[in-house]
């Protein structure tokens, strides 16, 4: 039996690499290191949604998880590092799945960005319309960094509600998204917020309080809010004040500021080499950034950087080899570079052959 959520996760992720990547491909992934090779990792292996899902997790706690998986004999090693599951585990992932499956909004690539700050603007805002309505200005606020106060009062000022109409609006807005979903619990959301003579919980203390294993309550804290953003900036005119709190759209595209920029150049026709001579940046880097591009942005097209053809090829190649590594791939895709294939891969690999 696993003790923790995040030990199901860490044989989730194992079994998804196959013995293809190292034990520390998935620990980049947890804590959430934007390397190339971390993001294309992520999509290849439709790892995603786990992405700085526990920004927290140390070196020696993987080491440790992994340790207690070869013990039980659920994984073997493949040679230094790398690991594939063994029956029994297979067996016990599967039953640890239908126990409590992979959340269904849980993606961490995509909001990660946004879902820690959609949290302190939100809690901070019930603190406040649960004060004002009950008349009370003198209060700590819950959350203390200078970017969210001052978020707040400009947001505040721009109101031209009431406060018990805006407490009910924000209220009545929260229900309907939560009611939205009856798989979802709002009270794992609920109990930590604070308002009039009331404290919201800790993390710890909210999964004591719900029966819950405290990385299983964190993964589904994480969930809802991930629900809560994906159904807000669906329906904005449904829920106008939750999206209003919810931080700038361009953040959904989780771009490293140095991608973004090499976007911008690549947008105003500028061709790889000049990118990086105006940059001072190695190709490889520049090759980087376009690959992460490819992987975020399903609109890019990537045949001025890759023959139609050989698309063609690399796509072929790789249904046919028996790896997802890229020499593999290479093997059998004629005259493709590693380039041309990781970005093949990064626009096709997970909807044509994962």
């Amino acid at each position: 039996m696993l003790a923790t959520y995040l030990e199901i996760i860490i044989l989730y992720c194992l079994n998804q690499i196959n013995g293809e990547r190292t034990i520390y491909s998935i620990y980049h992934l947890l804590k959430g290191k934007k390397s190339s090779q971390t993001i294309q990792d992520a999509h290849l292996f439709q790892l995603y949604p786990f992405f700085q899902v526990f920004p927290s997790i140390s070196r020696n706690d993987m080491e440790e998880i992994i340790g207690k998986f070869e013990r039980e004999g659920w994984i073997n090693k493949k040679n230094d590092q790398y690991f594939f599951l063994t029956e029994k585990g297979i067996d016990i992932l599967n039953e640890e799945l239908r126990r409590k499956p992979v959340p269904d909004y849980l993606n961490g690539w995509k909001y990660q960005n946004v879902a820690q700050l959609f949290w302190e603007r939100l809690s901070l805002f019930v603190q406040v319309c649960s004060n004002l309505i009950n008349r009370n200005p003198d209060f700590v606020p819950v959350h203390k960094r200078k970017e969210t106060l001052f978020w707040l009062k400009k947001f505040l000022a721009m109101q031209k509600k009431e406060r018990f109409v805006l407490a009910k609006q924000l209220y009545n807005e929260l229900t309907t998204c939560f009611e939205a979903n009856h798989q979802i619990d709002p009270a794992i959301i609920v109990v930590r917020f604070t308002g009039f003579n009331k404290i919201g919980l800790t993390e710890n203390q909210a999964a004591e309080k719900l029966g819950m294993e405290q990385t299983y309550y964190h993964v589904s804290f994480l969930n809802i809010f991930h629900y809560m953003i994906e159904t807000i900036t669906k329906s904005p005119a449904r829920f106008p004040l939750l999206h209003s709190i919810i931080p700038e759209a361009d953040k959904f595209v989780p771009l490293t500021n140095s991608a973004k920029r090499t976007y911008e150049l690549i947008n105003s026709g500028m061709p790889m080499e000049r990118i990086a001579k105006v940059r001072n940046l190695k190709m490889s880097t520049i090759e980087d950034h376009i690959v992460e591009i490819a992987l975020n942005m399903k609109e890019f097209d990537i045949s001025p950087f890759v023959d139609r053809s050989i698309q063609a090829n690399i796509l072929e190649a790789a249904e046919k080899a028996s790896s997802k590594q890229l020499k593999h791939i290479r093997a059998q895709a004629g005259n493709a570079s590693y380039f041309e294939i990781r970005l093949v891969l990064a626009k096709y690999g997970g909807q044509q052959w994962n």
